[in-house]
């Protein structure tokens, strides 16, 4: 009976994610009546509030009213309000008080506390999820999932370790799970597999528990916000190949039973793959691969496509701790339609000359319909948990339109290049420079990072984990070639380089893993392991200080 009422209850939430897909499409062919509902239902969760009164919302009752009413803001702009929410007053942002605050650090450095309710979860984010996810099953076909071949490595909900006068504190991707029916309740939310191992102290024990638990499963469909976690996975694999095999044929306390002929087939597949299996040798059902690819996310597309080949890929919704803004909904593989269900969006014409300072209170913005296509635009957008007119600081551009629905994706921060004096330099201009100069990678993990670096003039640091691979390599010579190839790429680089304006580039050898060990220390300082990517270019020379604490260099510094 227990096994027919599991079958039921898959299978209702089969069709739950299929029908919430299903509106998401029919709202981009028709989405001024969804829009007009989400700024009806922000405005009446608003008005009376402190927060309304203040900016006179009882008089509000159209967007360009609210637009007069409320400044645009940055979250520094709205934190004394959420303040006063931490400080335990009702009715300050929402009528709805929060129960919870999603904490991120933001790119600024200061941490960011974003409110959290329950109109919010059920009306907004939960629902969003189920359409997400809709899409990722209808690829894989639903009639012949079991409910054993996902590996979601989006989600690790643990117990609240953080508390802020009262509030629990916690990330997105690590908030504890809900017995509110109206949220995302995904059936794997029992699995062993699932939770944040509190026996696993680092990033990588983490992920070699869940490998353990789910080897010999027939997985179809790994999910993850950050593609370098999918990389991750895999890196972890090809290093412990022997444990993973012992371990099943022993079996470990608590983590798994011991099974002597999954350990001999597995022996004589890693056997064939050289020692070094790929996640397709582990798991050739494999079909579906879901992560962020646009921005500095899709870098990683060439590793994806090697560590699992033939396996498909989709993108997961572009979304940030504050809110989601676009849902994918078709086969597009970097960007998906604006989620005009999930708050209300206006738009800031974007250009390269934006150093990403904050906008100005009264700046001029326009209305999802407004959008062309090929154009870029910085995002503002008001949520249902507090967050109105807010300053994202996020540029999208316009793809092309689903339905009457623009489809957007993102760019990056906005002022996210390095610029000390015009040049613009971007995470892909030094990931294509140094790969060109290296070659292919031999290591699955990123192990390079530009780094500027302040001076009379300024220059930049390209710190490279310096393998055995590397020692045939000239310092002097590599820094060289790295800064020829940038001026190549970017010919702002060049001219200011000619000009004199900035020094040559230099080489910072790295100790092997010194970026995992990096990753590693985030983890342990309680840093969510979906929140933890790399970054092919730093936005200051901090990380050199980081470097230098844990001792990762490794030799001295090579000019051009």
């Amino acid at each position: 009976m227990a096994s027919e009422e599991k079958t039921a209850s898959h299978r209702c939430f089969l069709a739950r994610t299929h029908d919430a897909l299903t509106l998401q499409r029919k709202i981009c062919a028709q989405p001024d009546e969804a829009a007009d509902r989400v700024f009806a239902d922000i405005l009446a969760g608003a008005r009376e509030t402190a927060f309304g009164r203040e900016h006179g919302l009882a008089r509000v009752r159209t967007p360009r009213e609210w637009k007069n009413a409320v400044p645009i803001r940055t979250y520094d702009g709205l934190a004394p309000y959420v303040d006063r929410q931490l400080a335990g007053e009702h009715g300050v942002l929402t009528t709805d008080s929060p129960y919870a605050f999603l904490r991120t650090s933001g790119t600024t450095g200061r941490a960011k506390f974003v409110p959290t309710t329950h109109h919010w979860r059920r009306v907004y984010r939960g629902p969003a999820l189920y359409a997400q996810w809709g899409l990722y099953f209808e690829q894989l076909g639903t009639e012949g999932l079991g409910g054993e071949e996902v590996l979601d490595l989006s989600w690790e909900p643990g117990p609240v370790r953080h508390r802020r006068q009262g509030f629990s504190v916690y990330g997105i991707s690590e908030r504890p799970l809900t017995e509110d029916p109206e949220d995302w309740n995904p059936p794997w939310r029992s699995a062993d597999w699932f939770a944040r191992d509190p026996d696993a102290p680092t990033l990588v024990d983490l992920l070699y528990n869940k490998l353990l638990r789910l080897a010999g499963r027939e997985l179809q469909l790994i999910v993850s916000v950050n593609p370098s976690k999918i990389v991750l996975l895999a890196e972890t694999l090809r290093e412990n190949t022997e444990r993973l095999v012992r371990d099943l044929h022993d079996g470990r306390d608590g983590v798994r039973p011991a099974d002597p002929a999954l350990a001999r087939r597995l022996t004589t597949v890693f056997d064939w793959a050289g020692g070094r299996p790929l996640l397709t040798d582990l798991w050739p059902t494999l079909r579906l691969m879901v992560s962020w690819n646009s921005a500095s996310a899709a870098l990683y597309r060439p590793w994806l496509s090697q560590l699992a080949p033939g396996v498909a890929t989709l993108p997961f919704s572009t979304t940030g701790t504050e809110g989601i803004v676009t849902l994918p909904v078709d086969e597009h593989p970097s960007a998906g339609p604006l989620a005009v269900n999930q708050g209300h969006f206006e738009f800031v014409p974007w250009h390269d000359l934006d150093d990403g300072k904050p906008l100005p209170a009264d700046t001029p913005t326009l209305g999802y319909d407004a959008l062309e296509p090929g154009a870029d635009y910085r995002l503002v957008m008001s949520q249902a948990n507090g967050l109105y007119r807010y300053d994202v600081g996020d540029v999208y551009r316009v793809v092309d339109r689903v339905g009457a629905t623009p489809r957007l994706e993102f760019l990056g921060r906005a002022g996210f290049q390095s610029s000390f004096t015009g040049e613009k330099v971007t995470e892909s201009d030094v990931h294509a420079a140094v790969t060109r100069v290296l070659g292919s990678r031999r290591t699955t993990h990123p192990d390079f990072s530009g780094i500027p670096v302040w001076g009379t003039p300024p220059h930049y640091l390209i710190a490279i984990e310096w393998t055995d691979a590397h020692d045939a390599l000239d310092l002097r010579e590599t820094a060289r070639r790295i800064d020829d190839t940038l001026q190549e790429v970017n010919v702002e680089y060049a001219d200011k380089r000619r000009g004199g304006r900035l020094r040559p580039l230099r080489v910072l050898p790295l100790v092997p893993g010194a970026f995992r060990t990096v990753a590693e220390r985030r983890f342990r300082d309680g840093v969510a392991g979906a929140q933890i990517k790399h970054h092919w270019l730093q936005k200051d020379a901090a990380f050199l200080t980081t470097l230098r604490e844990l001792d990762l260099l490794h030799g001295c510094l090579a000019g051009a």
